[in-house]
């Protein structure tokens, strides 16, 4: 359904007499990306669409690093109702505290957004700029040692990367040794550079275990260096056609090599007891192709795809 269609039945007035409705994100978005000097960040993603009586709407959503200091805890949402809007030089809107949060994407096209009617006559072929004005993020709970934590309009936002954290749950303590027989896989991102796995099944205390590593491969864009782990979450292993697991962010990070074997890896336990059919299956490392940047900005304007195997 167009999306002037969708404003004319969702319309609805909010509480402060302004046009909302909900739709869904298209491939014009246009990001801008905050990060904090502790680590983490924001993400605002939004495009103009026209209403049924040839207006102009703002359609977006907001998103933050699932990691980040303990600091900057409820900051972005204060930041984002900060923000301001402008189209061909002109401010439109301020405060974006309307817009939806969202967990981090890679590619914000398709995400469920909320609209709010602009004072603007609808004119095809404008991009909204988003502001996000500096902050300085001053915690003195313990008499000033705590520090002083700024935010400023740069890096790659939601995706910037805080504590390289593997979850406790999945990952068996101790390393192991990759041997010769570990499985490699990799992909390449459109810009440049890309990302490698190698693992392999191994018997731990009688059950099955996937043990493994990855690496960054160079030359890596600004947008795509934090990326790494979000596509391992978006990757599977499979034996001998078969899900073995549907999610490898936990695996350990090392530098990139020509040669895994004696790579020092983790291992994720699959639940499963070991049988002697594991060590004759076939390992499969299946990493996603799918848009991981996307921005229609007049300054930035990009799309960068990740290509796995």
């Amino acid at each position: 359904m167009r999306l002037s269609l969708s404003l004319a039945f969702a319309l609805i007035l909010g509480p402060f007499g302004m046009a909302e409705a909900q739709t869904l994100l298209s491939e014009r978005v246009t990001l801008a990306h905050g990060s904090f000097t502790s680590g983490g960040g924001l993400t605002i993603a939004a495009e103009l669409r026209p209403t049924t009586t040839g207006g102009t709407a703002l359609c977006g959503v907001w998103a933050e690093s699932a990691s980040q200091s303990s600091y900057t805890v409820g900051e972005a949402r204060r930041i984002v109702k900060l923000a301001s809007v402008s189209v061909d030089g002109r401010r439109v809107t301020q405060d974006l505290g309307f817009l939806p949060e969202v967990a981090p994407q890679l590619d914000y096209a398709g995400q469920p957004a909320r609209c709010r009617a602009l004072d603007l006559p609808w004119r095809e072929g404008r991009v909204p700029e988003i502001f996000m004005p500096r902050q300085q993020i001053s915690s003195t709970k313990g008499g000033g040692s705590d520090p002083t934590i700024s935010f400023r309009q740069t890096g790659t936002g939601a995706m910037e990367p805080a504590l390289d954290v593997v979850p406790l749950l999945v990952r068996n303590i101790g390393l192991v040794s990759l041997s010769r027989a570990a499985r490699v896989s990799e992909g390449r991102y459109s810009s440049g550079g890309g990302l490698r796995v190698a693992a392999e099944v191994v018997q731990i205390n009688g059950r099955a275990h996937l043990c493994g590593v990855w690496s960054d491969l160079p030359p890596q864009v600004e947008m795509t260096e934090p990326l790494g782990r979000e596509i391992l979450r978006r990757s599977r292993a499979e034996r001998d056609g078969q899900v073995l697991f549907t999610d490898l962010s936990g695996l350990r990070r090392v530098r990139a090599r020509t040669d895994y074997t004696g790579a020092q890896a983790n291992c994720l336990d699959s639940g499963r007891l070991w049988t002697p059919a594991d060590a004759r299956a076939t390992l499969t490392l299946r990493l996603p192709t799918e848009t991981v940047y996307r921005n229609t900005a007049p300054t930035g304007r990009q799309v960068i795809r990740f290509f796995g195997s």
